[in-house]
């Protein structure tokens, strides 16, 4: 996968300068995430003099995180020190209590809520009962203050672009000429934040289950600003891309108007409920080459389950329908589902060759904030955080009533073995 600005970070970063920050960032796009030498970083961050330091993580990321958190504060116990991200909006408070050196944790959506709160908090004066916003939750003198509801901005037009200058723009794309696209160098692009459906696997605590677009204009004059810091390539990596099919045809029309020669990617797949012919073609016809469909499953029984409120009549609709008109299609499936078995996953792994289109499949995992984390969380208790992560196969940390630990392994040496074979 190509090595993307992290919108995340950059988003965040361009909130606190509209602020009136002065905001560096510390990039770890181009290193391994599980060999992070804490020393060099520490080193990085705190030659820059902050007052304040701000860290996002995963859940498999989240003891790098403490462990970077309690290294900075050991050298300056006075610098401010918060953490977003999955995690922290899953587990807030959790969070707090498991790492003393992290200050705050963000809920939701940090821009506005991290800016709001950094402006107070850094003031000696700072009265810890007088901040009554949402979406934070923080410690004074050891005492944890703050309301965890989490905030989600709504009108995401009157965010600030991402402030992608803080980030070596020629080291992306450097790197991004070095991978396959259809363009290259590529850049990402955010048009939307959240998705309305409750899929039981998935965590939802960053980006919350109400869906918010920005304008078609919005979206466009982005674009035309990467293509002019000369990206050709554009990945949009949002939740539910489709879900407003009105506004992705408008974005359509002005692209097409532009004639960019820009190309277009979804890679975190779109619904397959959301695909008809005229908007796929319009899509197709302004530089859309990959669909990605987010199926999970092929065994209806399982569909049902895992409250993904589509049909397999659906799939092989949609596949049909990308198919004809050109697309590079990938379907995207998890093993090891809640309702799964050996034969669900068999009769998935059929419906696949049937369909004879390329797929790619993770392991299910129970990450913090999704519902079946919900259902689960007493029998995960001790469970090291760094295996809360969906390409784990050799030991995964969840398994369906119906299979065991070993079927698992079995099923996803049957798909890699049916996946890696030449296809003619």
């Amino acid at each position: 996968m190509t090595p993307l600005i992290p919108l995340g970070a950059a988003y965040i970063a361009g909130a606190l300068r509209e602020g009136g920050f002065d905001t560096k960032v510390a990039d770890l796009t181009f290193i391994d995430k599980r060999r992070v030498d804490n020393k060099v970083l520490k080193r990085g961050i705190l030659d820059q003099e902050p007052d304040a330091v701000g860290i996002s993580a995963l859940t498999w990321t989240i003891l790098q995180a403490y462990d970077l958190a309690d290294a900075l504060k050991e050298e300056r116990p006075d610098l401010h020190i918060t953490l977003g991200g999955p995690h922290s909006s899953a587990l807030p408070r959790r969070t707090l209590e498991d790492c003393e050196s992290i200050d705050a944790a963000v809920i939701g959506e940090g821009e506005y809520v991290y800016r709001d709160f950094l402006k107070q908090a850094l003031n000696k004066n700072f009265n810890p009962n007088s901040f009554k916003q949402p979406g934070i939750l923080f410690r004074d003198k050891g005492k944890i203050y703050g309301n965890q509801a989490p905030v989600y901005i709504d009108n995401l037009d009157k965010l600030p672009r991402p402030a992608r200058d803080l980030f070596n723009l020629n080291e992306y794309r450097k790197v991004g000429e070095t991978f396959m696209a259809k363009q290259t160098p590529v850049a990402s692009i955010m048009t939307s934040r959240g998705c309305p459906q409750k899929c039981i696997f998935c965590c939802r605590s960053a980006s919350g289950y109400g869906y918010r677009e920005r304008s078609a204009d919005s979206v466009v004059q982005e674009i035309v600003h990467l293509k002019e810091l000369g990206f050709n390539e554009v990945q949009i990596p949002d939740d539910n891309f489709t879900h407003d099919k009105e506004r992705v045809r408008d974005i359509c029309t002005q692209l097409y108007d532009l004639d960019l020669d820009m190309t277009f990617d979804l890679p975190n797949g779109i619904r397959v409920d959301h695909v008809d012919k005229e908007t796929m073609m319009m899509m197709r016809d302004v530089g859309f080459y990959a669909m990605h469909l987010g199926v999970e499953s092929l065994d209806p029984h399982v569909l049902k389950e895992i409250r993904k409120d589509i049909t397999v009549e659906q799939v092989e609709n949609a596949v049909k329908i990308t198919k004809d008109l050109g697309f590079n299609i990938i379907l995207y499936i998890i093993i090891g589902l809640p309702g799964s078995s050996v034969e669900a996953e068999m009769r998935t792994l059929d419906k696949l060759k049937e369909l004879d289109v390329p797929f790619t499949f993770s392991i299910c995992t129970p990450y913090p904030g999704s519902p079946l984390w919900k259902i689960k969380e007493d029998e995960l208790k001790g469970i090291a955080w760094e295996r809360f992560d969906e390409t784990l196969f050799d030991d995964p940390i969840y398994t369906p009533d119906d299979m065991t630990k070993e079927q698992i392994h079995e099923i996803v040496d049957i798909f890699n073995e049916y996946k890696l074979r030449p296809r003619i």
